[in-house]
């Protein structure tokens, strides 16, 4: 595939002169000025950019400064032209951005290999820039493993955690949700504590997840106080208050030891102090040790304001709930004596969440957590409705570590249909039967668990986007990345109010249409309507597995439109469009309804055939073909035809997946349009792969055995360097050649002029006295005599040059030709049955010996030999 040039290019001469030199090896593009120099690019995408320093109407210096800026990651090589450059203005374009500048008097060989090396040069920056991309994403992967793997350890640490501390508290049958509330409490006065207060250095992200994860086992040591104390609904006696005072030490001793066993017991080093200490008072009238002031660790001062919060608003065998105001007054009441009164301030200012919570949790009413489909079936009374919301479908999965009531309450206020599942199987079947406008899930303790259902939401094709929500711990509100990450589209806390809730789910609305559309765009094409390859891909794996299970035949063609670039030159983009419009429409009408169309790249469609061997795939397009003649698109009052040509390949055994079938429909495509406008080519037909391959190895084989000195031609004519043009011309005519090597006095090879440079030098006022040397060329490829032939064959398989000097000791003395190469190589395919000796006069009589290269015009002919739609060579008007 050609490299695409864009040239940018004031004059008329340069631009043709330009045009004529470039277009041998790359796809040329043409601007007068730089008036639409990034619309162009953004259409052409040129790997390379030639830019006249000397435009009319635009600085170069800017047009480079906004390509470098607009276009960094395109990687294009930027190439300056100019006339009589000074040092200032050449320093000037390399600061820009340039990557060469040069002088428009530089020569043609000159040119074309400095923009060789350039092209080169992009094409490793893109590979580069690829692979570097490739690591990035390797490396986030890789942390993504060892992240998940670390937060799966630490979610199963605190399930144990949790359920340790709620075995404990499992035994007070009133104070069952104890631990959830007093860990919230206990984290909202430390979050408020870390904005404002004397204690902010000493609350950091570590703090805050250590005192989430090791409040609830504050009171564990009651596991070795006797159900007669810790139950007993009246006033202890002083012997029993003494034995229940010693539940602080059993769980002290307990944590301690299994920090011990802990690598990363942080956490239980902070619970052994808490279940000590959050009996301690600031006046030192606590128990057991009777410390007072800061002598208290910070986490167990703030356990104990929450503890007893939570204490007097709770209903308690021995005594009734009292409200949540006047529980703050005891509070406050207890600060500078029972209480830190710099927490006791923390708490008040964040009293207004703290009593939200606690209304939520005290007002929850317990239910059984339904199975797929059970809709919660609550009374909650009215509430102002959000019309936009009512009728949508919402999923909330909860399995028991927080109750969430309200939420539910909430979203049924809106009129929506809330569904309720215990766990994410379930859930998975809801969400699949409904597809709900919302998600809500609970963090929870099963955390591992939570972060697979979320990858899979993103990874179901579902039929509308599901907008993802999260009941969050403090650790992922901290630090909300990995949620992102799973593609989480919101995080909340417990203490969220009913309004920013409800706020919350409206903009969502607004994300899920945001987010259809841009599957819409992903799943279709915006200009023709058809289906992304993309999009289809699924749909086709499975085509192809039942073609390969059932032995079917499934066949595709590569359709791409002849002189799509032309068209674009000639009549404007829109023409283009409107081409590629009318094609997708005429092919699409006229399809079977199992097949598959789709837009492969800009001037290409793929059409994937199941049930369809070969030979009626070839029929099919063979029709496409004649439908595509009938098109004409009327632009500004111009109608504009076009014609496809068309590669098409069939599955089989030695065909492993559809990528590998679309390169051989592509390899079957690369025969047709060498071949010209118009055609189309079945790869079964065109060559037998394993045949052309054991026919390579042996021409290679052969060739390696001989020396170039065999097949060159020989003598040859030289011109001297210091022969006047007029003498070297009369010379080349009389002998009938376009070129001729030069050579110095001495014989040795300096350099090749052709006829074609001799006639525009012929136009220079001093041509009567000018000399070979001021007109060759000094860069010319010679080949050893002694060499071996496969080098030249290699050298002309990739390079459309028709010939190479054949040297001896540096003095030329013979010719390689692409004629002859081609002549003698051709051979050997008839003796090895893969030729036709008629089919290469015909080839070298063609023009195509003017461009392509040698393998190019030897596919050409074994393609004529075998190609259906390519019977004869007057089909292939080269």
């Amino acid at each position: 595939m050609h490299n695409r040039l864009l040239v940018i290019e004031s004059t008329d001469v340069l631009r043709s002169k330009l045009r004529e030199v470039l277009s041998e090896h790359h796809e040329v593009h043409i601007l007068e000025s730089g008036e639409n120099v990034r619309q162009v690019i953004e259409e052409v995408q040129p790997a390379l950019i030639l830019l006249d320093y000397h435009l009319r109407d635009d600085c170069a210096v800017e047009i480079c400064r906004a390509i470098r800026r607009e276009f960094a990651d395109r990687q294009i090589q930027l190439l300056v032209l100019g006339q009589d450059l000074n040092e200032s203005q050449r320093l000037e374009m390399f600061a820009v951005g340039a990557d060469n500048v040069l002088e428009k008097s530089i020569g043609r060989l000159e040119l074309t290999a400095k923009i060789d090396v350039l092209m080169r040069l992009h094409s490793a920056l893109m590979r580069a820039t690829t692979a570097e991309r490739k690591l990035e994403g390797y490396s986030r992967e890789l942390e993504r493993i060892v992240e998940n793997r670390s937060m799966a350890i630490q979610s199963t640490q605190d399930i144990a955690v949790f359920a340790l501390a709620k075995l404990a508290d499992s035994r007070d049958t009133e104070t069952g949700e104890h631990l959830v509330r007093m860990r919230a409490y206990s984290q909202m006065i430390a979050e408020q504590l870390r904005i404002s207060g004397p204690y902010q250095d000493a609350i950091d992200e570590l703090f805050l997840q250590d005192l989430f994860r090791s409040s609830p086992l504050h009171d564990i040591g009651k596991v070795g106080i006797s159900d007669a104390i810790l139950l007993k609904p009246g006033k202890l006696t002083p012997e029993e208050f003494n034995a229940m005072k010693q539940h602080v030490r059993i769980g002290a001793e307990t944590l301690q030891e299994a920090a011990k066993s802990s690598p990363s017991g942080s956490f239980f080093h902070m619970a052994a102090e808490i279940a000590r200490y959050h009996h301690e008072r600031w006046d030192g009238c606590g128990y057991l040790e009777g410390l007072k002031g800061t002598e208290i660790p910070l986490a167990a001062r703030i356990v104990s304001v929450a503890d007893v919060f939570d204490a007097l608003s709770s209903k308690r065998v021995y005594k009734d709930a009292i409200r949540a105001e006047q529980a703050k007054a005891m509070i406050c009441e207890g600060s500078g004596t029972q209480f830190d009164p710099d927490i006791v301030t923390a708490f008040v200012e964040t009293f207004d969440k703290i009593e939200a919570f606690s209304a939520e949790q005290h007002s929850v009413v317990r239910f059984l957590h339904a199975g797929s489909g059970q809709t919660a079936n609550y009374h909650w009374g009215k509430h102002q409705a959000a019309t936009e919301l009512s009728g949508e479908n919402a999923v909330v999965i909860n399995d028991g570590s927080h109750p969430i009531g309200l939420i539910i309450k909430w979203l049924q206020s809106v009129g929506m249909n809330v569904r309720i599942c215990g766990e994410y199987a379930s859930a998975k079947h809801l969400i699949r039967e409904v597809c709900p406008m919302v998600v809500i899930s609970d963090w929870g303790q099963n955390r591992a668990a939570a972060e697979m259902f979320c990858r899979w939401i993103r990874e179901e094709r579902l039929p509308r986007y599901v907008y993802t929500m999260v009941l969050a711990d403090q650790g992922l509100l901290s630090d909300p990345t990995l949620a992102y990450r799973l593609g989480i589209d919101d995080v909340f806390s417990h203490t969220i109010s009913r309004e920013e809730l409800l706020s919350r789910i409206n903009s969502a609305s607004r994300v899920i249409e945001l987010e259809n559309h841009l599957r819409t765009v992903e799943r279709n094409d915006p200009l023709t309507g058809l289906a992304t390859l993309r999009y289809l891909n699924d749909q086709l794996k499975r085509e192809w597995v039942r073609a390969r299970n059932y032995h079917l035949p499934i066949s595709c063609v590569v359709i791409d439109v002849d002189d799509f670039s032309d068209i674009n030159r000639d009549y404007g983009v829109e023409a283009g469009d409107r081409v590629l419009q009318q094609l997708a429409q005429t092919i699409a009408a006229h399809g079977r309804q199992i097949d598959y169309l789709c837009r492969l790249d800009s001037d290409r469609l793929l059409l994937v055939l199941p049930e369809c061997a070969e030979v009626n795939a070839y029929r099919i397009a063979m029709r496409i073909e004649m439908l595509v003649d009938k098109i004409v698109v009327e632009v500004n009052g111009k109608q504009v035809r076009c014609s496809v040509s068309m590669g098409v390949a069939q599955r089989n055994n030695d065909v492993p997946n559809l990528e590998a079938l679309i390169d051989n429909a592509e390899i079957a495509l690369k025969v047709a349009k060498s071949s010209g406008k118009r055609h189309v080519v079945c790869l079964g037909n065109c060559q037998d792969t394993a045949g052309m391959m054991a026919a390579d190895d042996q021409v290679r084989e052969r060739l390696e055995h001989l020396a170039a000195s065999e097949i060159m031609t020989s003598p040859i004519l030289t011109i001297k360097q210091s022969d006047k043009i007029a003498a070297a011309t009369q010379l080349l005519i009389k002998e009938g050649f376009n070129s001729a090597p030069v050579v110095d006095e001495k014989g040795y090879l300096v350099g090749i002029i052709s006829e074609k440079d001799l006639m525009q030098a012929f136009r220079r006022p001093e041509a009567g006295s000018t000399l070979v040397s001021g007109v060759m060329h000094s860069e010319v490829v010679s080949f050893d005599e002694s060499d071996p032939a496969i080098h030249v064959y290699e050298y002309l398989s990739q390079a459309a040059m028709r010939r190479v000097i054949i040297v001896k000791d540096g003095r030329p003395v013979g010719v390689i030709s692409r004629g002859n190469c081609l002549r003698w190589v051709h051979q050997l395919d008839v003796e090895m049955g893969l030729g036709d000796p008629t089919k290469l006069a015909d080839v070298l009589d063609s023009g195509i010996m003017e461009t392509a290269t040698l393998s190019q015009i030897r596919d050409i002919i074994k393609g004529m030999d075998q190609a259906p739609t390519a019977g004869s060579i007057d089909r292939l008007s080269f």
